[in-house]
């Protein structure tokens, strides 16, 4: 999902782009008008960009439904939830 970093070179990386035109994103609009997604982001837009902003979306869903997933400490030493954390590069255009 974000960077990671090998040998000192940081690579990878979701840009965050969604294109509804793709077949693979069938209903995709619709799922994100009906999830509530663009109020929540409404909050954040002067703080964050809409691309990166769908990254850490997705970044806190995967993590949060991640196997190693522990509520009372989400972010222990080698679970998904911190190594999205640590490894977060902001600056995504939208």
């Amino acid at each position: 999902m974000d960077f990671r970093s090998t040998n000192g070179v940081s690579s990878g990386g979701s840009d965050g782009c969604v294109n509804f035109n793709d077949a693979d994103n069938a209903g995709l609009a619709t799922c994100l008008d009906t999830s509530g997604v663009n109020s929540v982001y409404e909050t954040y837009c002067d703080q964050v960009s809409l691309a990166d902003f769908i990254v850490i979306s997705s970044e806190a869903l995967t993590a949060r439904t991640a196997t190693d997933y522990n509520s009372s400490s989400p972010f222990t030493t080698g679970t998904l939830a911190q190594k999205y954390r640590d490894r977060f590069r902001a600056g995504r255009t939208t």
